[in-house]
């Protein structure tokens, strides 16, 4: 039970109606795994507030590969909801499965709506279906990695918007409970999946800078923009599972008074500049102008200006 927890935790920073798809603006899903016959499959799913709230229940579709080496579908699985958090102005639905038992397998668990909003750097997001994923090899102590906070929804123009540290225990954006190695990569946005095969939307790819310590942009056109993450994990240099995450940013003009993740005044915060420079824990902010990232012990994140 206690790694059924600890995702809900990590997810909380964080459907099954079309009413709802159009107005997803990202998402992610994860596996976890507490013992050889207790697992359990987690998705979180990034919505404007403009739509439904989103049910109570969800269903993720079930692969698993057969013994010629292809995804087979073989049956659904359902996700009850666990939260609704706010960020960025935006809300963000959490799902948690029952646990399942799982055999010595490759598995792919697919969670899909119709359909996406439009976006600017797509022309055909209207008509795509919104897919996100998780390839999920069922061996001793593989738990896939989940997302400790969500990224930044809200980018400003003309600005360097660089999220970091990507990995870590708290104040991150991304941990792992293994001792495995990961791999993030930006990839494609995704139209829909047919014949075992991840279709990407007609769109044209954001230059995003992406690694496993930071992902960086500088956007110069206002409006909607999305596109995908990748993580691969590895054990003993062999791949043991992969996430599809699915993305929108924002580009504003400015993200000033923009409400970030509501953070405790109890809590303890260190201070980064807007590079991601660490600037301390006790600062006097009467030395300090300009923008800056606060990173609250309880896990959120949010930017201020300061002058």
């Amino acid at each position: 039970m206690k790694m059924k927890k600890m995702i809900l935790c990590g997810l909380m920073l964080l459907m099954g109606t079309s009413s709802f798809a159009s107005h997803l603006l990202g998402g992610m899903v994860t596996v976890a795994q507490t013992s050889q016959d207790s697992t359990s499959v987690g998705v979180y799913l990034l919505a404007d507030p403009q739509g439904i709230s989103g049910p109570n229940t969800i269903y993720v579709e079930k692969w698993e590969m057969d013994s010629q080496g292809w995804y087979v579908q073989n049956g659904t699985i359902a996700l009850t909801k666990s939260s609704t958090t706010s960020h960025q102005g935006m809300n963000v639905h959490t799902y948690i499965s029952d646990y399942l038992d799982l055999d010595s397998n490759k598995y792919r668990f697919i969670y899909e709506n119709c359909c996406w909003g439009m976006l600017s750097n797509s022309s055909n997001s209207f008509s795509s279906e919104f897919v996100i994923s998780a390839d999920y090899w069922h061996i001793p102590n593989n738990s896939l990695p989940f997302a400790e906070n969500p990224l930044w929804v809200n980018v400003q123009k003309d600005t360097l918007n660089t999220m970091k540290p990507m990995w870590g225990i708290y104040n991150c954006f991304l941990s792992q409970f293994d001792t495995d190695s990961v791999n993030i990569t930006q990839s494609d946005l995704y139209s829909g999946y047919a014949n075992g095969t991840f279709v990407p939307q007609t769109h044209t790819q954001i230059p995003l800078y992406v690694s496993n310590d930071s992902i960086s942009w500088t956007p110069t056109t206002l409006g909607n923009f999305g596109t995908g993450f990748e993580i691969a994990e590895y054990r003993n240099g062999d791949k043991i599972g992969i996430q599809r995450i699915q993305w929108t940013f924002r580009v504003l003009s400015s993200t000033i008074g923009i409400e970030e993740n509501v953070s405790d005044l109890n809590t303890s915060y260190e201070v980064y500049d807007w590079t991601g420079k660490f600037i301390g824990k006790d600062v006097n902010w009467e030395e300090l102008n300009g923008l800056y990232i606060i990173k609250h012990s309880n896990g959120t994140i949010e930017k201020i200006y300061n002058i």
